[in-house]
């Protein structure tokens, strides 16, 4: 996080909260904060509304120095300290901007939604805009991305309010073209995104995940409407994909400039891919890219890339051409492992990701499609079976293994997804917990005109079990496996 550190001036919190809210004294604000364990003296601390043990927070607050404490919604009476209150999370977001200077900053900030396409979107956008603008950021599942070789984690695919402003105060110090951000819906329902001033937004796929979390599909379907229909209400531009109904279905009769791309339907951009060549067609003219990232739905991404570049930077059909060739795999999404590229690993942990990865893979594959992959546990439980059907539906032979276990236990994952795989089509399935054992057996099954997909860790650096973070790559595993198997020049 250190290289987000910002010179900021010290403002008095009247300034910061002029017309949005109200506060109990005046007082000089060095720093703003909305985690106690980071807080140094004379900083304001931010409680947020999901805040739990209210009353430790602040005597911790206290005892670190907080010049005052900014509440959302409703402040404890008798406080011992300064005050202020705000109404909402977006009263919040817009006092950061005055905090940040942002507030007047025209930045083209780009949010991107969906149950998959986020980062391969994102990856693609920024190295468009970048070779337009001459420089653009993303924020996402991968993190924080200036460029290809200057990558920060910032934990979480939507990061926390204070991070992402933080974020956008740096690009318009370093006045980068534009700044690209994967929106989730946890970031959505969690209010991380409030006050970002989003000139565009794109919905790229609708499926099932975290549903746990929302209550429900419908609710999940509604936190992901309600982000598009905020940017299309504010006056920016949406991009949505218009192959999904119950994307159509939720944004019908919305006003606004929405534009919508699709493969097979009527729309304001269409688009063919084969392999690695693609075709785009509008009303006016179309287009054939022949140099572009292998699979289906790095395809039907592009499409949602190059109709935003339309509609926001008026980049036509016929230039959008000057891209073919330049643009790169994103990292764990269909990725090529090894020399003979007979291996790749991909980050489809939902059955809509798995089922779009294995079509993609399937059309490459002269042999067997062969498949690792495993589902998390304490998550989504009623995605497991529907995961084993997609297996049983497009690989020749399959090994179920651990993916980020968690507190739960292996064996009653493996048995959820078992539910689903009717083994037809399907010569064999290997149960193995280990995932390391898992991929060397895989790889060491590959024929000559075999392919492998190892599926749901994808960029991910670490296994997930009872708590702790250990160290792993799908990536460096499979590496390991085919030199123990005799291929050469790996890396």
């Amino acid at each position: 996080m250190n290289d987000l550190n910002l010179n900021i001036q010290s403002k008095q919190l009247s300034r910061l909260i002029s017309g949005l809210g109200l506060y109990s004294q005046d007082v000089e604000v060095k720093g703003i904060c909305d985690d106690t364990r980071q807080l140094k003296s004379g900083d304001v601390f931010v409680c947020l509304p999901r805040a739990k043990h209210l009353e430790s927070l602040i005597d911790q607050a206290i005892e670190q120095g907080a010049a005052a404490i900014i509440f959302v919604g409703q402040a404890p009476e008798k406080l011992e300290i300064i005050s202020a209150c705000l109404p909402d999370m977006q009263a919040v977001g817009l006092m950061l901007r005055r905090w940040f200077e942002t507030d007047t900053t025209n930045i083209p900030c780009i949010g991107i939604t969906g149950t998959d396409g986020k980062t391969s979107t994102a990856w693609m956008l920024r190295e468009v805009l970048e070779k337009h603008l001459g420089s653009a950021w993303s924020c996402g599942t991968l993190g924080w991305m200036r460029d290809t070789e200057h990558l920060v984690d910032l934990g979480n695919t939507t990061p926390s309010l204070l991070t992402l402003h933080k974020l956008l105060a740096k690009a318009v110090q370093e006045n980068v073209g534009a700044l690209i951000l994967e929106v989730s819906s946890h970031g959505i329902a969690q209010d991380r995104i409030a006050g970002i001033p989003f000139t565009a937004a794109i919905w790229t796929t609708m499926g099932h995940d975290h549903l746990e979390d929302h209550g429900g599909y419908a609710a999940y379907l509604k936190c992901k409407s309600d982000f598009i229909q905020q940017v299309a209400f504010a006056g920016g531009i949406v991009v949505a994909n218009a192959d999904y109904d119950s994307i159509a279905q939720a944004l019908h009769g919305i006003s606004g400039r929405i534009f919508w791309y699709a493969s097979n339907k009527q729309a304001d951009l269409l688009w063919l891919g084969k392999k690695k060549q693609v075709t785009f067609t509008d009303d006016r003219e179309e287009v054939m890219l022949n140099q572009i990232p292998f699979a289906d739905f790095h395809v039907e991404n592009l499409a949602a890339v190059a109709l935003l570049m339309k509609e926001v930077w008026g980049v036509s059909l016929s230039d959008f051409e000057h891209f073919d060739g330049l643009l790169s795999t994103p990292a764990g999404r269909l990725e090529p492992v090894g020399s003979l590229q007979n291996v790749w690993i991909d980050y489809a942990h939902t059955a809509e990701g798995l089922s779009r990865c294995l079509q993609s893979a399937k059309k490459l594959t002269r042999g067997d499609l062969l498949l690792v992959f495993g589902c998390g546990g304490n998550r989504d439980k009623a995605k497991r079976p529907e995961m084993g059907a997609v297996a049983a539906k497009y690989a020749d032979a399959c090994w179920l293994t651990s993916d980020n276990p968690r507190d739960e236990e292996q064996a009653d994952i493996v048995a959820d997804v078992l539910r689903g795989m009717k083994q037809q089509g399907l010569r064999k399935i290997n149960v193995i917990e280990d995932r390391k054992i898992a991929i060397e057996q895989a790889v060491a099954q590959l024929g000559k005109k075999d392919k492998l997909v190892i599926a749901g860790k994808g960029h991910e650096s670490y296994m997930e079990i009872r708590g702790k973070r250990l160290p792993w790559s799908d990536k460096e595993t499979a590496l390991a496996a085919l030199r123990a198997n005799g291929e050469q020049a790996c890396a």
